[in-house]
């Protein structure tokens, strides 16, 4: 099938993720406004950084005239996530050359890795387990899902930070609630198992005195140290 056959398979399958984008690139282009970002740093960070957990988490850092280093490392440290991903949904592209696959590799998301993945899974048994030989075509299906949901992410965050204009004086106190709450709902959705409630404790536990003891760089290697003793947990709990 062509690619742009493919493309439009990808778009119509986006449809959901462009209904769950909305809501969340309103949020935060609202909190970007309530946090000092401009409209042009809110259209480049979206259209630069493209991550939810990642533009959210560096808002503070930013507000707070945090160093460029220690924002920087906030969103590497969030965005090495898409590393496994990437890995993954590769084998699925063979004979693409690198140039398509280095700039379809921008619009990679949790969504859009998630739903052409179970795709491609799904081609693959269909035809008897044999590989896949279609890598343009599947780039074509990746691309229709990435680069549409890119576009409803940037376009939301801009209109977010236009509506949050409009607000009254004082209402941006409100708004600062966002941020938590974002992540809040992240940390709600995950709360499986043993794993997560012994994670949480972790944190409150570490993350006072690392504020405390460097209030520029101590939340930054807390968040670093709890997530590898998330890791190591999760590896032990696993071999129990």
């Amino acid at each position: 099938m062509s690619f742009s056959a493919r493309f439009s398979q990808g778009a119509k399958a986006a449809i959901p993720i462009w209904i769950a984008f909305v809501p969340s690139s309103l949020a935060w282009g609202i909190a970007a406004q309530s946090h000092g970002l401009t409209l042009q740093e809110v259209f480049l960070m979206s259209a630069w950084v493209y991550s939810g957990p990642a533009q959210f988490a560096v808002l503070v850092p930013l507000a707070e005239g945090k160093s460029a280093a220690t924002v920087l490392i906030a969103g590497l440290l969030m965005n090495l996530r898409f590393l496994p991903m990437s890995t993954a949904l590769a084998p699925f592209f063979r004979g693409v050359k690198r140039l398509p696959l280095l700039i379809a590799s921008h619009v990679v998301s949790a969504s859009s890795f998630i739903v052409p993945y179970l795709q491609f899974q799904k081609e693959r048994e269909a035809s008897g387990g044999a590989s896949v030989a279609d890598g343009y075509g599947n780039l074509g299906f990746f691309v229709g899902i990435g680069a549409t949901a890119f576009t409803v992410w940037v376009v939301g965050t801009t209109a977010g930070f236009t509506v949050a204009l409009g607000f009254p004086p004082g209402f941006e106190e409100a708004l600062k609630f966002i941020l938590p709450g974002y992540f809040a709902g992240l940390l709600v959705a995950e709360m499986k198992g043993k794993t997560m409630p012994l994670i949480c404790f972790v944190s409150i536990v570490t993350a006072i005195p690392g504020a405390l003891l460097n209030p520029g760089w101590g939340w930054l290697a807390t968040a670093a140290l709890v997530a590898i003793i998330g890791w190591g947990l999760e590896k032990w709990l696993s071999r129990a």
